[in-house]
């Protein structure tokens, strides 16, 4: 299959070297290990593990760059999830795990049968 060149074709609202540059800070941020000091971090609170075709999280955030505080959110995929270190890192950004959502949680507000 060839991949276009043109700055058009977009994944993500990126150009695929865009997305390329993207996923190697991703992947170098990754193998530190270490949440990056001295840069705002997204807050969520409320979190829980849920699925789209990818693992992402669901919660609340707070200081969030583009989205509403206090309005329920799912984040882009999950790469890395850290609990004990109040972590995570999702392709997009990095979120300080506040407090984590008690099971049910979500089920109660936001799913509803078929």
């Amino acid at each position: 299959m060839f991949m276009s060149d043109y700055s058009s074709t977009r994944w993500f609202s990126m150009t695929r070297f865009q997305l390329s540059d993207h996923l190697r800070v991703l992947s170098e941020q990754l193998g530190a290990a270490e949440i990056p000091a001295g840069r705002p971090i997204t807050r969520i609170d409320n979190w829980a593990l849920a699925r789209r075709a990818v693992p992402c999280l669901v919660g609340i955030p707070t200081s969030h760059p583009i989205l509403p505080d206090e309005e329920p959110i799912f984040t882009s995929e999950l790469f890395y999830l850290d609990p004990e270190k109040h972590a995570a890192r999702t392709f997009s950004r990095w979120y300080e795990l506040g407090k984590r959502a008690e099971p049910g949680f979500w089920d109660e507000r936001c799913w509803r049968p078929l």
